[in-house]
């Protein structure tokens, strides 16, 4: 366009050309001028505008971090409404109710683990010499006179029962009386037997354990209670 626009100017200077061609010509010069301020305006706008975008997107990081933060303090409140046993089981004396408010600590049910069923048997101290861990028992269940269950020894309580008891004897006195203690003996129950729930916890049993290959001992015998872990 400046070189349109001299040429013109030469040519009017010699007569050669009508000063309408220059007047045109100087419009064409002008408005390309114009043309190319605008857009110089533009690109600072757009880097302007580029900043801005830059401003708004590390907002919205920002928006979105809290956001996230938000959602798993609201996940982790949800996870408080919901109660996960730390085993297997069945729900038994149940003490709450639907729509109950709970507190920290409250007992809300047993849960008895039915496929982990052991027995306790309680054994007189005076047997135990002749029990030892892997030992065969032969488990009579009361409820069941028909069912013959076959376990094994796995464990001997390290005190006896009196020891644990709410008010264990002091015999420190010298008034001292002897009498034979019960020591619990646990015997494992086959896992097809406890997944069949058979025992149930609280029940009488009855156990024989096999202190030599072949040979039922039946001094070993003594009452006992299932119970479960």
């Amino acid at each position: 366009m400046e070189l349109e626009l001299t040429r013109q100017i030469s040519l009017v200077a010699r007569d050669a050309s009508s000063r309408q061609l220059l007047e045109q010509a100087q419009a064409n010069r002008d408005q390309s001028a114009a043309a190319v301020q605008g857009a110089l305006a533009a690109i600072d706008s757009a880097v302007a505008n580029v900043d801005v975008l830059k401003g708004q997107e590390q907002e919205a990081i920002s928006t979105l971090e809290e956001l996230k933060t938000a959602l798993a303090k609201a996940e982790r409140d949800l996870s408080f409404t919901v109660i996960r046993a730390p085993i297997d089981g069945v729900i038994g004396n149940r003490a709450v109710q639907t729509g109950d408010y709970v507190q920290i600590g409250q007992r809300l049910a047993s849960l008895v683990p039915l496929d982990e069923v052991y027995v306790s048997a309680n054994f007189k101290e005076t047997q135990l010499g002749r029990l030892k861990p892997g030992q065969i028992a032969s488990i009579e269940v009361d409820a069941l006179p028909e069912h013959a269950i076959e376990g094994t020894v796995e464990s001997f309580s390290p005190a006896s029962g009196a020891v644990f008891s709410l008010l264990p004897p002091d015999n420190a006195t010298g008034n001292f009386t002897k009498i034979v203690q019960r020591l619990p003996v646990r015997i494992r129950v086959p896992a097809a037997d406890a997944r069949a729930g058979l025992l149930r916890p609280g029940m009488s049993v009855v156990v024989r354990v096999n202190t030599k290959a072949g040979v039922s001992e039946d001094a070993a015998a003594a009452p006992a209670k299932s119970a479960a872990r």
